[in-house]
């Protein structure tokens, strides 16, 4: 079963039982969790305080949002009229990206009770006309939910340099540019973990901020080099929005269970002074034509990047559209009315290709550091593609 449901599916939960619904209203910077939750929220929910009630004050020592203590989570949980044996659905108004720390939290504390996630979120919600509450809601009985810890896996600071050195794929499900080290960071080193991967968590959702399909995200993670025998761990910026990946990881079929989690991930990371530190985007994942082609056929932008010479000689792609590779700054500037129309946010899905890899990697690069979430460029380039056609 998807740990995800959509709102149909929770209104037939809702008529046939009274599932504990939870509310993780939260974002980094604000605005506060629990005047959002008064202005608007499902009815009969109880809001979650993230920063209060799923982490443990913050350190540089630790990171931004360290672990709860066993005993403060289940005194939370209780807070929240949390019984074993309830079925939980939780909800953020964000894609999830904060509710996935307590889909996560509530299995590495032993919660024998089943813990779902409203796809869409809040906005979901309004979207199929379902009524709001505003105000406070009555606070619930005490539940009598008996939590531990370390149900799933974690790794710890020290264990990190081992972990990858031994082969372990490490994704880092922050931004793109966070993870390069081309955007301001609120860590105080810039970059990552020498050896990680970049996988955005937002690259986990569509254009409409549901989850993507599950075999989308399969391929998302097996360009990355994820596989069901490869050691496989997350971080982030603090541990949080690293449960998204994980959650990204379980809809896509591969078993999230066996993934540690790193909680200090970056935050902790960078304010250590023996901790090596990397800089540079991520690589593009490099794919054939035959891939190239099916994931245009499913909807992906081909961008063609040879010059008008390259195209003459090697002739035109149907369909694809002509890019001035030494004017990406236009071209891809979501405020520039140059702006191929065709790339409508950045988790569109883009294919680059070119004479070679030469031509089309430093594209494809490009256009990830500039926060693109799926880009691939072709190996053997247009040759490649037209040799397909013999």
């Amino acid at each position: 079963m998807s740990p995800l449901l959509t709102v149909e599916e929770l209104l037939a939960l809702r008529s046939s039982g009274s599932p504990r619904l939870l509310d993780v209203r939260w974002k980094l910077g604000g605005p506060p969790g629990p005047d959002e939750f008064r202005a608007g929220h499902i009815p009969g929910a109880v809001y979650v305080d993230l920063d209060a009630q799923l982490a443990s004050p913050g350190s540089s020592e630790a990171g931004r949002h360290p672990l709860p203590t066993a005993a403060a989570f289940q005194q939370s949980a209780r807070s929240w009229g949390l019984n074993s044996s309830d079925t939980v659905v939780v909800y953020d108004d964000n894609g999830l990206l904060a509710a996935a720390r307590l889909w996560w939290l509530l299995r590495w504390a032993g919660f024998d009770g089943e813990v779902r996630l409203l796809d869409g979120g809040l906005q979901a919600w309004k979207e199929a006309g379902q009524p709001l509450a505003t105000g406070d809601e009555p606070a619930p009985a005490e539940g009598d939910v008996t939590l531990g810890e370390g149900k799933l896996p974690t790794v710890e600071v020290d264990e990190v340099p081992e972990f990858v050195e031994n082969g372990g794929l490490l994704l880092d499900a922050r931004p793109a540019g966070r993870f390069s080290g081309e955007v301001a960071s609120i860590d105080p080193r810039p970059g990552h973990i020498p050896g990680a991967v970049s996988a955005p968590a937002t690259g986990n959702l569509g254009d409409n901020g549901r989850f993507a399909a599950p075999d989308v995200l399969r391929r998302k993670f097996g360009d990355l080099g994820v596989s069901d025998d490869r050691a496989v761990g997350v971080y982030c910026g603090s541990g949080v929005t690293a449960a998204h990946d994980l959650l990204a990881l379980a809809v896509a079929g591969f078993d999230a269970d066996r993934v540690p989690l790193y909680p200090g991930s970056y935050s902790q990371w960078a304010s250590r002074p023996d901790t090596p530190v990397a800089t540079g985007p991520a690589e593009p994942p490099l794919i054939d034509a035959a891939e190239a082609r099916r994931r245009v056929a499913e909807g992906a932008v081909l961008l063609d990047t040879r010059s008008p010479g390259g195209r003459e000689k090697t002739g035109p792609i149907e369909g694809a559209i002509i890019v001035d590779r030494d004017n990406l700054d236009a071209e891809f500037d979501f405020g520039s009315a140059e702006r191929h129309a065709e790339v409508a946010s950045l988790q569109t899905p883009i294919v680059v290709i070119c004479g070679s890899v030469n031509g089309s990697g430093p594209v494809a690069q490009n256009l990830i550091g500039r926060g693109f979430v799926n880009v691939a460029h072709v190996e053997g380039g247009a040759p490649a593609w037209h040799e397909l056609d013999r």
